[in-house]
């Protein structure tokens, strides 16, 4: 029984020597609460959906494949397991997938729909362990309906009473949670964190190193690396640390909880700041006084201001990458010789400031970029492109033109309609129940709210794309477009342009520049297949311009790869 586990994939060449020969799929997925909650295993999943499918339907083991979702959220619609357990049923791999649970596909209902619909228009059976479901029969769909949408209201409910609760703990004083901070140790006993005396003498000695010694956050961090002084993680002091701990409120005294907070875009977790007013105040021991901070805050600021790095006067502000590495390049370094001051692009990985033992570390290594060079050769490149637009011009109209994106734009507004018709019906069945006093008015408003928001943002989101599609669709002179919002700029061109004209072009047309150690540069332009995953492996829409060799003479040499 081959088992897959989260971004682990079935190669091309493995999967058609596969076809005929793998019966069924076994999709199991755990998160940390469901563990802690129902005892659900990865092992105990698997070992039931093994047992149903080798007594009920005579599969061998190795006639199953295993796809393990470890850590995964219910209602995020791109878990590698899963998207890769679809994409072998297309495949021809397996006629029945088998899962523990509805809850363990998704939490989502509206996603639990689209799901499932997917496997069965494939011609797949889903055996659940826990649950019979009938796509044939309207009663059991209805059934299957309600418990997708108790399981998301579950979910959503005890989140909610999971956040209620923290923020009544925090506004007694009390910590829903602490993570790591330095210059202070929790004591579990009394729930709350006391001054580590230790770690607080560092934070002081820094302090005093930053405002009676004049020395920078950098300095900081290479002096208590040097004399051996435990860094607050592993073994490395970073300057960015040093920063980080001199701008921390907490040492004051003053420790706000929910300053973050963590959201879910389709599935994905990110954290974001919460409004100032919604800050809770937990007083913990003091370390330094407000008055101190301030000092500390203005030391900083001068520390910034003599730094002298940090000019704009660059092309490439915000799209130039590092070949080696992938790291983001800015322009921060100088040299100067007797033919002047030079400025470079540099990897910012390469620029980080971290210290072992008093040593500099570097995670990337190689040269740096001339500025003068780069943005030259490159402003060139774009003056030839826009002056001669008519190959631009037909390849700009090709990717983001009419066909593909009317083709795209009608599938995704079918899609939505099904989706919000879908959600419609749920929301009438549950008008049934309700009418017949199968549920109460507490559970209908539950079990419709959440549809209802999605409904409104469905309707929303079809409306904009309608209006997309429409636009679209009246394109017959786009070149036509295209060609005169270029001469506009070609007006431009032959006139001294700020370099923020310049940015902006770049802006415009340019979504990624790669800059190699060999002096060439990779030019990704916007919104075309470039900007798919493998962009840099097939070089599709990109081109690559030589910037110049070991003498720095000026080389304007445009390849285009595959295209």
């Amino acid at each position: 029984m081959l088992i897959l586990k989260k971004d682990e994939k079935l190669p091309s060449e493995e999967i058609m020597n596969l076809i005929g020969k793998i019966n069924g799929l076994i999709y199991v997925r755990v998160s940390t609460n469901d563990q802690a909650e129902k005892g659900y295993s990865i092992e105990s999943q698997i070992e039931m959906c093994k047992e149903r499918a080798i007594k009920k339907f005579g599969y061998k083991e190795n006639e199953l494949i295993v796809l393990v979702e470890p850590g995964g959220m219910g209602d995020d619609p791109n878990r590698p397991a899963l998207n890769h357990a679809l994409f072998l049923l297309e495949k021809g791999l397996g006629k029945k997938i088998f899962i523990l649970h509805p809850d363990r596909l998704t939490r989502d209902n509206t996603l639990q729909g689209v799901v499932s619909r997917k496997i069965w228009n494939m011609g797949v059976d889903i055996e659940f362990i826990e649950f019979e479901v009938d796509p044939t029969d309207p009663e059991s769909m209805l059934m299957y309906n309600i418990q997708g949408s108790i399981a998301q209201y579950n979910k959503a409910k005890i989140l909610a009473n999971s956040k209620r609760g923290r923020t009544a703990k925090a506004k007694k004083g009390e910590f829903p949670s602490f993570k790591r901070l330095y210059g202070y140790t929790f004591n579990k006993e009394t729930d709350k964190p006391e001054i580590n005396e230790d770690e607080k003498s560092i934070l002081l000695k820094m302090k005093d190193m930053l405002l009676y010694e004049d020395m920078s956050s950098n300095e900081i961090a290479k002096h208590l690396s040097k004399i051996g002084i435990p860094a607050p993680e592993g073994n490395a002091w970073h300057q960015a640390t040093v920063s980080r701990m001199f701008n921390n409120l907490d040492y004051t005294g003053d420790f706000y909880y929910g300053k973050t907070q963590v959201v879910q875009v389709n599935g994905e977790k990110k954290q974001v700041p919460r409004p100032r007013e919604e800050w809770i105040l937990i007083k913990i021991p003091q370390i330094w006084s407000h008055e101190t901070r301030e000092s500390i805050l203005e030391a900083l600021k001068k520390n910034t201001k003599n730094s002298g790095r940090k000019s704009n006067n660059y092309l490439l502000k915000g799209v130039v990458k590092c070949g080696r590495c992938g790291g983001t390049c800015g322009s921060g370094i100088t040299s100067k010789n007797k033919s002047g001051v030079y400025r470079y692009y540099s990897c910012s990985n390469k620029r980080r400031k971290t210290y072992i033992n008093g040593v500099k570390i570097i995670t990337c290594e190689g040269k740096n970029w001339r500025v003068d060079l780069v943005d030259e050769v490159l402003w060139k490149w774009i003056v030839k492109l826009l002056k001669n637009p008519e190959f631009f011009v037909e390849e700009f109209a090709n990717k983001t033109g009419s066909a593909q994106k009317i083709k795209q734009l009608t599938a995704t507004i079918s899609e939505n309609e099904k989706r919000l018709s879908q959600i419609e019906q749920e929301i009438t069945n549950y008008v049934l129940l309700f009418g017949k006093g199968k549920i109460d008015e507490a559970m209908f408003d539950n079990l419709t709210s959440s549809l209802n928001e999605k409904k409104t943002h469905l309707q929303e989101d079809l409306t904009l794309l309608t209006n997309t599609l429409e636009s679209l669709k009246d394109s017959t002179d786009k070149k036509e477009k295209i060609l005169k919002y270029i001469k506009s700029i070609n007006k431009l061109l032959d006139t001294e342009m700020e370099t923020r004209d310049k940015q902006r072009i770049i802006e415009l047309l340019i979504e990624k520049v790669i800059l190699n150690e060999n002096d060439t540069i990779q030019i990704i332009l916007k919104n075309n297949s470039a900007n798919s995953p493998n962009a840099l492996d097939d070089h599709q829409g990109s081109y690559k311009v030589a910037t110049s060799n070991n003498q720095h003479k000026n080389q304007n040499i445009i390849q285009t790869y595959g295209g």
